[in-house]
């Protein structure tokens, strides 16, 4: 016997796969799984939608009012959140423990390492400008030199100011002279 719902199978009105997957919004994988975990099926691609309930534990189940049901989902959200908080003590533990093993640096290391790093970087790049001039002073006069000394230093000058305002250096860029007639 069969009508819009489905048919009757066993003296239980059941509905196609693809009806119980649009009713529960599911996949049909999902209730391949179901079926794996025990949920009761009638036949092959027929299902009845009370027991699935039933199974699910959404209706029945010693479930009688909306308070027994707020309970049970209390329950489960207490259930979740001792699950979470174990998950998170488990990561906090195994944080601790490379913290132990020298994993880790920890921020005030890095930070000391890294301004020392940057002021002998500060250092190595002021003095740039000079010993450059002094290796093209024997092939350049005595002021070429000197402006050459001076365009260094203005270059390293600004990019440690660039970097140490906003992180970035951008190089200036450099304007085309017209040739005049």
């Amino acid at each position: 016997m069969a009508d819009e719902w489905g048919r009757v199978i066993g003296g239980k009105k059941c509905i196609s796969t693809s009806d119980v997957c649009e009713l529960l919004g599911v996949d049909k994988s999902t209730l391949t799984y179901w079926v794996r975990d025990g949920c009761p099926k009638e036949e092959h691609g027929w299902w009845c939608l009370r027991d699935i309930l039933r199974w699910r534990g959404l209706v029945g189940g010693g479930i009688r009012t909306e308070g027994q049901a707020d309970a049970v989902a209390l329950k489960e959200q207490k259930l979740k959140a001792d699950t979470d908080l174990k998950k998170l003590a488990a990561a906090s533990a195994a944080i601790k423990l490379g913290e132990l093993k020298g994993k880790y640096v920890s921020a005030e290391e890095i930070t000391d390492t890294l301004q020392r790093f940057f002021v002998v970087l500060k250092r190595s790049l002021l003095t740039l400008g000079r010993r450059v001039s002094v290796e093209v002073a024997s092939h350049v006069d005595a002021v070429t030199a000197r402006r050459i000394e001076k365009l260094v230093n203005e270059v390293i000058t600004d990019g440690l100011e660039q970097i140490s305002i906003d992180g970035v250096y951008t190089p200036p860029r450099r304007s085309k002279k017209k040739n005049s007639p």
